[in-house]
Order: C-alpha cells, then structure tokens, then sequence
C-alpha cells in the first residue's frame, strides 16, 4: 500500500468500495458490495447517477478571453488569469482554468464499474432498460475520455477497474488516436442499443426524445456528437503525426456525415423560430440565444446538449456601464473578431493584416467587399448584429433613440467610453451582446443560455472534414435517407439560417483557398461560445492569435464619427507548450515516483 499513496489515478482505486455509499446513501456499515447494489434496480440506478456527478458545469468563464476573440477587463490586475496568460506566465503550479484530471478519471472509474458488472444485474424487467443504462455509461465514458485528451493530448486508457493487485509502475499514457479508437467504440456500442427509431416519450431504449424527466441524460444525438468531436480531433494538425495514427479527413467525413444525417432524420434541424413579439431579438439566429433548451424539442430542435440550464447575468457581469447594478464588462470582443464578420452580401472585408507589419493597425481591405473603416457597423452579417455591441448601435430593438455611445467625448451619464483600467468599460470599443435580452434587468433577469453541443457544430465539423478529404464542391454519400453533401452545403446551411448568402465562388476553387472560410464561418457562428479556445490548439494556430486590437471612436463637431484602430494586446503565449494544457503538477511527481517516467507536457514544469 505504499506505492498506492503516491497513486495518480487514487480516485480510480479508492472509490471501489467507498463509492457504493456516496452513490446510494447507503448506512456506512461497510458491508455492501457490489453484487448487492446491481441485484437492485434502485441502487444500480444510484451507481449510473454516480457515474454523471463528474460532469462539468457551465460557468460562463468564457474562454473567448483567452483567445484573439477579445480580451479580458482584468487584464491589469496582475493576479488574474487573463493578465498571466496574456503575460505567458503560467504553468502546471498556476493554471488558470483548473485541473479536471482527477475529475475525469474519477467519473471514468465510476463508468468502468458499472460497465463491467451490469451484465451480471438481475433486476431488469425490461431489457432495454438495461441495455439503455449500459449506453447511457458508455457514452460518458467517452466523453470524459474526450475531455481528458482535449486538454492533455495522451492520457492512460483505462477502460477496467483496476484491483488492489494492479502494478502502477506499468502505466503509460496512451497516444491520441487509441484512445479516440476506444471513444468510437463506446459510442458505436451504445448507438446499438435499442430505441434505435423510438421517438416516444415511454421508450426504455436509449432515447432520442428527453422530455423534462430526463433532463441531462446521455442520448443518441449526444453519442453521434462525441464521434464527431473525436475524430475531427485527431485528424486536426495537432495529431494528425502522431505515430501510428490511422485516421483520415476522409474517415472523419463519413463518421460526421453520419451523425449529422442521424440527427436530421430524428428532428433535429437548425432553429429558425422568430419570438412572438418581434422586437424581442434581431433574428432567428439572436433568437436562439435568448431562449431557455427544450429537452423534448417541442421549441428547440437545434440543442443537442446543455450541461447547466439556468440563463445568463450578461446585463451585469458581461454588460455595459449604463445598465443598473452592472459590475463588470467580463470581456470585450476584439476588432480581429468584428473583421471577421462579412458583409451582408457575403465578402470578407480583410485580405490580411500583415501587408504594412504594424501589427493590424492597417490592414490589407478587400476592394470586392465596398467596406470602410470611418463607416465599419454598416451593411455587415446579421449575426455581427445580434452579437456585439458597438458604437451607434441600438441599446433596445423597439427603441430607435437609444444607441449605445462608445465614443471619447460621450457624455459622462450615457458614456461607455473605452478605459484602461476600470473594469466596467470596455478594452477595445467593443460589448458583449449575444445571450443578452434587450430587456434584461436586475429586477427581471432575462438573459438567454449558453449551448454546450449544438447542430450547427455538426455542420461545420462535416465542412471542415469533406473539405480536407475531398475538396470545397464534391458531395460525400448521405445516410439515413438523407442526401449526399458538399463542404460548402454545409457551410451555406448555417450561413442560410443566419439570413447570410452563400460562400462566394471566389473562394470555393479548392481546399486550400476555402479552408480559412470553413475556420472563419466557425468563427463567426461559434462567437462567445468556448469552440475557438480548442480549434485554434487543434489547428496549431496560436500564433496567429496573439495580437488584439480595438476601434477607438470620436465625435466631431458636425455631428459624425472618426474611427481609428489601436492595439490592444500583444500577447506572449504563442509557445507550443500551450498547445496542451500541464497536467498537475502533484500528479506528475507521484506517476515519476511509481514509474521513473515524466509525465509532463512539453514545456511544463517537470518532475525530473
């Protein structure tokens, strides 16, 4: 039992039979064991809940901050997150976005006990119920497996309790692409569970319509949405050299087209519902995010998966100075995402930035596009609109009078004026809108809700995949009665939904030329909803993301506006090492103590 004290992986062996207590509230006799718990159907229902207390919350940290897609109101404070990341001067003693190792490991050790030993349950009238809680655990064990090499590339794949007897000194962390082999394969198994086409609310199979009864539960949209997360990941840059690595673009398409074709023929469809009183949002897409998740879909077709159901506080803690009681800007959309956002007719405005190598102060315009940077809100993508705040833009959609003023001389009663250093007012000239209700306030807070998985992310991972596999225009073969379809169908299916045109042909000749159109579409769709923080690790593009700038406005006395851009942050984290985050520190001197191997990723502190 020495060797166990310096255990990595303590929470997979310690909860072995100190669990049964925590999961069941059982009296602490010390004398259950499982075979008692899975003869029971009520106290093998309490194992599976065991198995989801280690799913993580949605906290709105808003790692949007962390990338070029704004920046962070506490950037002066020197014990922040934001100002050591931006500093590059974190590490596996200080990580600002917390450690899920252990976490992870120990909803996978609960997922291996209760796969292993529910064959063996006796108290299942029905056996689809059965067959449900397997796919049920097995999904979550591949989410937690997902999660895990997200954040660290590597991990050990361990898919079995271990036992008192077990040699920790022969561990190893496993490469990327067996454990997404193993994520493939949960999900394929729990996809063959029955309910396949049940839609019914009484089903016992593994579901595809929740209800409010079963809120939170894994299903087959989720299933089919981890395949598609996996494989996109370990063909991504980040892995696609990693030794032995057998996946392809071509593989990644077929397993997402798949998904994506399953969930449409389960109705599942991107949401284009307008509220009932029209200035309660400014379109189907704005809409969307100031409405609560539906579980039975009845309203919501487009959420595959939320992990916190509660709204929003954008009004206060991500909101404008003028709003009563706000406390906080949160962060600040940067000009690099607002460039982003096409005009309306569907030309990207930059070429590029790097033309006069001052650090995107003047950038290279498209002249296709019409854009000028002393009229920049004007005639752009509507999702630009329902997203960011910006200088003259309505405060109020029923309102025409109320603009937001984010000028230098605004009056001091109305001004959101950009600041250095007050953590109300905006860094870059810039204001969260997106989940924010017009309407919202302190005594009636209405702010809509952040999606942890939705449809359009399929879309776009199919995109991403048939793009690289076979091109912009060539289809891929459909499933599940569903038609073949192209990279760009998929992109101008969201485009579409968003009252955007389609892609240009301009930029659809071939991979290479409409790739930064697929990663900027995600850009734009995704804004302020925590996908740009992984795909620019995955693309291995964290020095394209380290420079971020503001527009700074000013009136003059004839009534109209001067915009000049300034930069913001140049920030110094774009070594590879944060391409991955550290393992725990702690962690990593147990396992080189039970292994004499270095766990560590590269460019950490290191147990040696």
């Amino acid at each position: 039992m020495k060797k166990y004290i310096y255990l990595l992986f303590t929470v997979l062996f310690a909860g072995g039979l100190s669990s049964c207590k925590d999961a069941l509230d059982l009296p602490d006799d010390g004398r259950i064991d499982y075979a008692s718990i899975f003869a029971d159907r009520n106290r093998t229902m309490g194992y599976l809940n065991k198995c989801y207390g280690y799913m993580p919350s949605t906290s709105f940290e808003q790692s949007s901050a962390y990338t070029d897609d704004a920046q962070s109101v506490w950037d002066n404070v020197t014990s922040s997150g934001a100002s050591k990341w931006y500093k590059g001067e974190v590490g596996a003693s200080n990580w600002i976005f917390g450690f899920y190792w252990s976490t992870y490991y120990a909803g996978i050790r609960y997922c291996n006990v209760f796969i292993q030993s529910l064959p063996s349950a006796t108290a299942f009238a029905q056996p689809e119920e059965k067959e449900a809680w397997m796919a049920q655990a097995k999904c979550l064990r591949a989410f937690y497996y997902l999660r895990l090499i997200q954040d660290y590339g590597p991990v050990p794949l361990i898919t079995e309790p271990y036992g008192y007897d077990h040699d920790y000194s022969k561990d190893r962390r496993t490469p990327v692409w067996q454990v997404v082999q193993q994520i493939l394969k949960d999900t394929e198994e729990a996809l063959a569970a029955a309910g396949a086409e049940s839609m019914s609310y009484d089903a016992k199979g593994f579901r595809w319509v929740l209800g409010s009864n079963y809120a939170h539960i894994m299903h087959r949209a989720f299933a089919y949405m981890i395949r598609s997360q996996a494989a996109l990941l370990v063909a991504s840059p980040l892995y696609a050299e990693e030794e032995g690595n057998p996946y392809t673009w071509a593989e990644v398409a077929k397993i997402t087209k798949e998904a994506l074709d399953q969930c449409l023929s389960h109705d599942y469809a991107l949401s284009t519902r307008l509220p009932l009183i029209k200035t309660d949002s400014y379109n189907a897409y704005d809409y969307f995010f100031l409405t609560s998740y539906d579980y039975s879909r009845a309203t919501d077709k487009e959420t595959i998966y939320q992990l916190n159901g509660s709204g929003l506080n954008v009004w206060q803690t991500y909101g404008l100075p003028t709003n009563e009681k706000q406390t906080s800007a949160g962060f600040c959309p940067s000009q690099e995402l607002v460039d982003s956002y096409e005009t309306a007719d569907g030309w990207p405005i930059i070429e590029k930035y790097s033309d006069y190598g001052d650090s995107h102060l003047r950038p290279k315009f498209n002249t296709d596009a019409g854009y000028s940077d002393q009229h920049p809100y004007e005639n752009r993508d509507p999702r630009f609109y329902g997203s960011i705040y910006f200088n003259g833009a309505l405060r109020h959609w029923d309102d025409d009078e109320e603009l937001v003023k984010i000028y230098d001389n605004a009056p001091k009663d109305s001004s959101c004026a950009i600041s250095s250093n007050l953590t109300q007012y905006t860094r870059t000239g810039y204001y969260l809108r997106k989940f924010n209700k017009h309407t919202s306030t302190y005594e009636k807070p209405a702010d809509g809700s952040l999606r942890t998985y939705r449809l359009a992310e399929l879309y776009l991972n199919f995109a991403e995949a048939a793009n690289e596999a076979v091109g912009p225009t060539t289809t891929v073969e459909g499933y599940a009665g569903q038609p073949a379809m192209s990279a760009v169908d998929a992109v101008n299916a969201v485009r579409a939904r968003a009252g955007m045109p389609g892609v240009r042909d301009k930029y659809t000749t071939d991979a290479e030329t409409f790739r930064p159109r697929v990663r900027n579409e995600r850009r734009v769709e995704f804004a302020f909803e925590e996908l740009r923080y992984n795909d620019i690790r995955r693309w291995k593009a964290l020095d394209q993301a380290q420079i971020v700038t503001g527009m700074r406005a000013k009136k003059t006395d004839e009534g109209t506006f001067t915009y000049t851009r300034f930069t913001v942050s140049t920030r110094t984290n774009a070594d590879s090492k944060y391409l991955l985050s550290p393992l725990p520190f702690s962690e990593v001197t147990k396992m080189y103590k039970l292994t004499g191997l270095d766990w560590q990723n590269p460019g950490y502190e290191s147990a040696e």
